[in-house]
């Protein structure tokens, strides 16, 4: 596909993922890709894209598909620095440590 952003497996399977439970949402609640399109304010051929995991549909458009059906709570947790257990890791290893004499 031109002028698509190359992922890796994870990457592709995250989106697909991603897709399907929007799916899985929006049919619980009855509505069609045409009234999901209209609240989300897109047309129906990009909400079908989002539900297929299309890589190059707008990360905007994902995270507002999230909020309409309920998931806001999950979105702010997305990417929580405090949740990254190698990255704290590492920035504990280049702290100083205090309280030790130089001669030590």
């Amino acid at each position: 596909m031109k002028n698509n952003p190359t992922l890796s497996f994870i990457g592709r399977q995250a989106l697909e993922n991603l897709g399907l439970n929007v799916r899985t949402a929006r049919l619980r609640r009855g509505e069609t890709e045409e009234m999901a399109a209209q609240r989300a304010g897109v047309s129906r051929p990009t909400w079908r894209r989002l539900e297929a995991g299309h890589p190059a549909v707008s990360v905007g458009l994902a995270f507002e598909a999230l909020q309409l059906y309920g998931f806001s709570e999950q979105l702010f947790s997305l990417a929580d620095p405090d949740l990254d257990a190698e990255g704290r890791s590492k920035e504990a290893a280049r702290r100083p440590l205090r309280g030790r004499a130089m001669n030590e």
